[in-house]
């Protein structure tokens, strides 16, 4: 019988590749909930619906590497391990309060990572580029939507004027002499933006080798869509006057946006085409140094990802969700129905809602608590100070008032509606007894409480009040009516053994 003998060099490879799939698996069944979340995603969302074709497109572009991977040393980098530590520790974090963009960019990023432990530092500086443009399937960006609807609105107002068409502007609301038009979230242009970047990303990687021409189309694939969508913006608003409201104004316009964008893509990459680099032919010599590869590699990988499974085993479970005292604040409201003057928010433990009267004016009281034992969230783009679909923000800022012998920091946001209603909001996120306009700083102390199983639980307040012409009326309504019951709201908010059950005694208005 006849026995074939693998040369220990290929021997050795093959010890690399088996290490790396296990990790590879341990991985995938460790986070395979964070995957699946970005994949759900991917399938409801218009707007990342191209991150389903992310890792294939990843994948195909290791594959055109192939013959440099045979040719690349192989040796393990322990270096690894404290970066892969940290990202795990950022997904524990993060998972704690359901931050899914968090959790997902920790777990993505733990690829290249685990190539570098695994593989060493030349394999994954040859893959770096196929590897990070796996960051492109993460569902990310919608932050950006007010900015973009600002700048949008701003190209919008030029462009009519240059026009030598009256336009109004007040807050994302344009008015014309024909119509009243809102550049609403749909018209930010996030789609193209996102679509752009990552089409012209890849672009720029397979037509160029000078880094400089790589950088200067990349931030070209982020200027022009967004300078593109404002002059779309500004045709839409153009046809529409022209043809008295009956083109441009309702499905049609997103389709001419779509076509739009097609036609703007394709000049770019057409122009882009003319400053090709030739493709550099390098050799692939089979020069590569591969050292034995020891079980602590394995080891060591597969115990960081195991991590957070191993500490929630280790640590007791939650203690049972705090008792706070909310009836004096809850007796001293009007109850109120389900209102467009209320924020909307979902999933929470219990919310309360009403109007205080304050003088000549009508205060609108809101307020939601979130549970540390529970996995709803706080802050999540679900959950809105406003509700955007009949309110469009004029002006925004941060204000620090001194109450309860404290600097107290809130958001002001100064509203609009299509009707021409004017109303001033202010509203904050507590912890415990800490209060802060800043939604992300509340997220990290309830990430912490809940690691540490601390008694920490997420809430949020709102106030505002409609009013015609002097905002700064508004403004001292709000103030006297915060003065008068922030007591009220601290004592609501901080949680003590012998106060009453919220769950029990709060009910929906």
């Amino acid at each position: 019988m006849l026995k074939t003998h693998l040369p220990a060099k290929v021997k050795t490879a093959h010890t690399y590749a088996l290490t790396l799939a296990l990790l590879l698996i341990t991985w995938l069944l460790c986070f395979a909930e964070t995957l699946w979340s970005m994949v759900t995603i991917w399938l409801r969302s218009d707007t990342y619906a191209h991150g389903i074709l992310i890792f294939p497109i990843s994948l195909f572009l290791i594959w055109r590497k192939r013959r440099h991977i045979a040719a690349t040393s192989l040796h393990p980098s322990y270096l690894a391990l404290p970066v892969l530590l940290a990202l795990v520790i950022i997904w524990f974090f993060a998972n704690a309060v359901s931050v899914n963009v968090a959790t997902q960019l920790a777990v993505v990023l733990m690829l290249p990572v685990l190539l570098w432990l695994c593989c060493g530092w030349q394999l994954l500086k040859l893959l770096r580029f196929p590897l990070f443009y796996l960051l492109f399937a993460v569902p990310m960006g919608e932050n950006l939507v007010p900015w973009l609807q600002d700048i949008t609105a701003d190209i919008t107002v030029v462009a009519l004027q240059l026009s030598q068409i009256p336009v109004y502007r007040e807050g994302l609301y344009l008015s014309t002499p024909t119509g009243l038009f809102l550049v609403a979230e749909a018209c930010s242009g996030i789609r193209y933006l996102i679509a752009s970047v990552a089409l012209g990303t890849l672009y720029a990687y397979l037509t160029y080798t000078s880094r400089v021409k790589q950088a200067i189309f990349c931030i070209a694939a982020v200027i022009v869509p967004i300078v593109a969508n404002g002059i779309r913006a500004y045709g839409i608003v153009l046809i529409a006057s022209l043809t008295d409201m009956k083109h441009a104004v309702g499905v049609d316009h997103l389709i001419y946006g779509w076509l739009f964008f097609g036609l703007v893509i394709f000049i770019m990459f057409f122009v882009g085409g003319f400053f090709a680099d030739k493709p550099v032919q390098v050799s692939a010599c089979d020069t590569a140094e591969i050292k034995p590869l020891p079980k602590s590699v394995l080891f060591s990988g597969a115990s960081v990802l195991l991590l957070p499974l191993l500490i929630s085993l280790l640590l007791p479970p939650l203690a049972q969700q705090p008792r706070y005292y909310v009836q004096p604040l809850q007796q001293s409201l009007t109850p109120v129905a389900e209102s467009v003057m209320l924020p909307k928010f979902t999933d929470s433990s219990a919310e309360l809602a009403g109007t205080w009267q304050q003088q000549q004016h009508q205060i609108w009281f809101y307020a939601a608590f979130y549970q540390h034992t529970d996995d709803k969230k706080l802050v999540s783009w679900h959950n809105q100070p406003y509700q955007a679909a009949h309110w469009t923000p004029a002006r925004a800022e941060q204000r620090q008032l001194p109450f309860a012998k404290q600097q107290f920091t809130l958001q002001e946001v100064d509203l609009r509606a299509a009707n021409g209603q004017k109303r001033l909001l202010w509203y904050w996120y507590g912890s415990g007894d800490f209060f802060s306009a800043d939604p992300y700083l509340i997220t990290a102390m309830q990430a912490l409480g809940k690691v540490l199983h601390i008694s920490q639980h997420g809430s949020f307040f709102a106030l505002s009040v409609s009013y015609t012409d002097n905002p700064e009326q508004a403004r001292t309504a709000l103030n006297d009516a915060l003065s008068q019951r922030i007591e009220l709201i601290i004592t609501a908010n901080a949680p003590r053994p012998e106060h009453i059950d919220l769950a029990n005694q709060v009910a929906q208005p």
